[in-house]
């Protein structure tokens, strides 16, 4: 269980976030929404330990330091020249062996990065960096998942091989939180929606819960962006 508790971050005057409080439960899938600037990537980058909190804490089982635990996946990576995706699996998966093992080569074929294995990381494309992201976030088969616009700048056939894949690996338990702008990736994936607007969460409700009420996640954000939305 991922506990965020009273969790802040101001730089100076300006307030990002303002006393976020959920929970999330082992095995479930939370989308985060909102728009550009409402604070969902600071959280993200709070839950897993890239910046500090002003104030509050993140627990997970109970216990600080909970990054540790978890598989992230970021929008961008800057890299130094010379690297390349093989060099960088084999960093992550603290193997050197010439050869990856059986799982490593699935990955490499799901996300298709076998035609990039030597290729200098600040080459790729943003959708081959993506694509790369997104397999190192699971590379070690993390229990806990965090994925940053996912499917964002990539063409539909990777969106929908990437979904099938992450609606599988569900199945497994894996707890996953999923920021995004697009309504239908986090109604494929998720249990539950959180929307963040100026800093703190205006809605927080289970994925059935939205589709009886609203029909679709996309309608419910199109009530929320029109002003319609009163759930607090």
């Amino acid at each position: 269980m991922i506990e965020i508790i009273n969790v802040s971050k101001r730089y100076g005057k300006k307030v990002i976030l303002d006393n976020i409080n959920f929970t999330v439960q082992d095995g479930e899938a939370v989308g985060i929404l909102g728009s550009n600037g409402a604070g969902k990537t600071t959280l993200m980058e709070i839950i897993v330990g890239q910046i500090k909190a002003s104030s509050g804490k993140v627990l997970l089982n109970g216990q600080e330091d909970a990054y540790k635990k978890f598989g992230i996946q970021f929008q961008e990576g800057f890299w130094p020249k010379g690297m390349t995706s093989r060099l960088l699996i084999k960093y992550f998966k603290k193997k050197w062996s010439k050869q990856f093992d059986e799982r490593t080569n699935e990955l490499i074929e799901i996300f298709e990065i076998k035609s990039i294995l030597d290729k200098d990381l600040n080459e790729l494309s943003g959708g081959q960096k993506q694509r790369l992201n997104t397999l190192l976030a699971i590379l070690n088969n993390p229990n806990y998942i965090f994925l940053d616009e996912m499917i964002t700048g990539l063409d539909l056939k990777m969106q929908l091989r990437l979904a099938s894949f992450f609606s599988d690996l569900k199945k497994e338990k894996k707890t996953l939180i999923v920021i995004s702008h697009i309504p239908e990736e986090v109604e494929h994936l998720c249990d539950r929606v959180i929307i963040i607007d100026d800093g703190k969460i205006f809605l927080d409700m289970k994925i059935d819960e939205v589709l009886k009420k609203y029909k679709t996640v996309r309608e419910l954000l199109i009530k929320y962006y029109e002003g319609d939305l009163y759930e607090k």
